[in-house]
């Protein structure tokens, strides 16, 4: 077989002239400790790329089939503390752990032989199969090439079109439904781990084994704040598909109200999590109690399936005189399936196909917030700022200094009242700087409405701006807009392993990213250079807070 390594190692596009004709990216820039350095062959087969993700339990790459001449995403199994990177590339076994690491060998394994063995389910990624190499195995799955719901979320404003996402929906929702059949806990769905591209295609990735994503497990667990339900943050906490019912309910929380949810271990000790009308004051009323059903903290308390997700987001109808009432729960299915004949309507009732029809149509407008924005997420990368009619868009939006997504709010139902001016007006308080509960407490005659901005210069729930601004006068039927701090937005921190430490250390100052420089006297390379960060590349980090350790190489003279 001809291994070709002369390929990019982000795209795998044929490098010319040493570089990649498609991305332009560094063909120097080296993977982070301690995953395989880029153009590594594994299996025989297949080349790695650049680390795509990495986690307690293993590395992602970009990678590429040489024997099928086809881009795929390889997952090295390469648990956190049960093994090491030996000299030769190898997984190095720590002593004592041979017998715990063959059991995350097979619960890994036998996690992509039961993904390769679903049917039916499009918003997966095609598993190819696992190989083992290296001391360790290797998942090998099909590229994706898109971006996740996170991204399109940053980048979404004004109205989705529930339509277009329907038939991104569905597949979605009967993938989960294929994956609970079999016994299996996704653990991870979150925006991060939704992936859309400009068809209005979807994929779930993101999969593990139940131990990453289980708090006290025996490997450094992955949990994800606000979307990981209550009993992963307890080893002794009972798992099914309540617990993705919940990231689930959390994932359109986030895409109606522009707000993560409340961490759910935070919400054990002191719950805070407002109903998503709450928030936001036009969401309707039965959507927003099928999320608050599905963010209930007591799993059993909880809406446990799928299918009873989609029945708690449809709307109530009274039956018609020709309908017997029944408690039949909504089935997710394909609408080619026959319905036997036992189940067909009475005479003078619904037509099933339509009925169905109905209920996909509602279940996805509703549903369709699990991934807004998918199916027009490459629109929204080159969609200008202006209406290109000319006028105003009719959702107002906010951003602070340092950028960040903006979302709307519910607004006071009190009527302004007069401060000297004329019937109707008041002036606008000085309020910036000081939290939007404090607002709320001493100014409840004044409409308004809030949305949120990352900013760098306030706390979190602290209001940031106001429109119109202090001094000036809100006249009659006027509102105010309130914008509310989210604190600052995460970073991705950037790849400056390999690189001289005097020159990427004002990358870092200009992200406001901390770190901790510590020397390391042994090494390859220049002196000063970076041999390793933690958190490494890629790792969202929060600027002023996260301290990234960074590893110097320091010669001794």
């Amino acid at each position: 077989m001809n291994i070709d390594t002369n390929r990019c190692i982000h795209c795998m596009t044929p490098l010319e002239e040493g570089r990649c004709p498609r991305c332009h990216i560094d063909q120097n820039t080296p993977n982070p400790h301690p995953a395989l350095p880029v153009h590594t062959v594994v299996a025989g087969r297949f080349l790695l790329g650049q680390v795509i993700h990495m986690d307690g339990e293993g590395i992602d790459y970009q990678g590429y089939d040489c024997q099928e001449e086809r881009r795929v995403t390889v997952r090295e199994l390469f648990p956190t503390g049960l093994v090491d990177r030996e000299f030769n590339g190898s997984a190095g076994v720590a002593v004592g752990e041979s017998m715990h690491f063959k059991t995350v060998v097979e619960s890994f394994v036998d996690l992509y032989k039961s993904l390769a063995h679903i049917e039916a389910a499009e918003a997966l990624c095609q598993v190819y199969g696992v190989w083992k190499d290296r001391g360790t195995v290797y998942a090998v799955t099909e590229h994706f090439d898109g971006i996740s719901l996170s991204v399109v979320l940053s980048r979404t404003i004004g109205e989705i079109d529930s339509a277009a996402t329907l038939n991104i929906l569905k597949p979605f929702f009967k993938t989960l439904r294929e994956i609970h059949k079999l016994g299996m806990v996704h653990g991870g769905i979150c925006p991060d781990n939704i992936l859309v591209n400009g068809e209005g295609e979807v994929r779930l990735v993101g999969f593990a084994t139940s131990a990453l994503r289980t708090k006290g497990s025996e490997l450094q667990c992955e949990l994800f704040p606000g979307y990981s339900a209550p009993e992963q943050y307890s080893v002794t906490g009972w798992q099914g598909s309540w617990t993705d019912i919940y990231a689930v309910g959390a994932t359109i929380y986030r895409c109606i109200t522009g707000t993560r949810p409340q961490s759910a271990d935070e919400r054990l000790t002191a719950d805070a999590l407002l109903p998503p009308i709450e928030v936001n004051h036009t969401v309707d009323s039965r959507l927003s109690q099928a999320v608050a059903a599905a963010l209930v903290l007591p799993s059993k308390g909880r809406i446990r399936t799928i299918e009873e997700f989609a029945t708690a987001l449809l709307p109530r109808q009274a039956p018609t005189p020709s309908e017997a009432p029944t408690k039949e729960a909504v089935r997710i299915t394909d609408e080619e399936e026959p319905r036997p004949a036992a189940q067909s309507p009475k005479k003078g009732g619904r037509d099933s196909g339509g009925n169905k029809k109905f209920i996909w149509m509602i279940a996805g407008i509703a549903a369709a917030l699990v991934i807004v924005g998918a199916a027009i997420a490459v629109w929204l990368y080159t969609r200008p700022t202006e209406d290109p009619a000319g006028g105003s868009s009719s959702q107002t939006s906010s951003q602070s200094s340092s950028g960040g997504e903006s979302s709307s709010a519910g607004s006071s139902s009190g009527a302004a009242s007069s401060s000297g001016s004329q019937a109707g007006e008041v002036k606008v308080p000085s309020a910036v700087g000081k939290p939007l509960s404090d607002f709320q407490k001493d100014h409840a005659d004044i409409p308004y409405r809030v949305v949120t901005a990352y900013s760098s210069e306030y706390d979190k729930d602290v209001i940031c701006d106001l429109s119109p601004k202090a001094g000036e006068t809100l006249k009659a039927g006027e509102v105010l807009t309130i914008t509310v701090s989210k604190g600052p937005e995460d970073v991705e921190m950037p790849n400056i392993v390999g690189k001289s430490w005097a020159s990427v250390k004002g990358d870092l100052d200009a992200k406001k990213i901390k770190y901790n420089v510590i020397h390391v006297y042994e090494g390859e390379g220049a002196n000063g250079t970076v041999l390793a960060t933690d958190p490494s590349a890629g790792t969202k980090v929060t600027p002023g807070s996260t301290v990234v350790t960074v590893r110097v190489l320091q010669k001794q003279s």
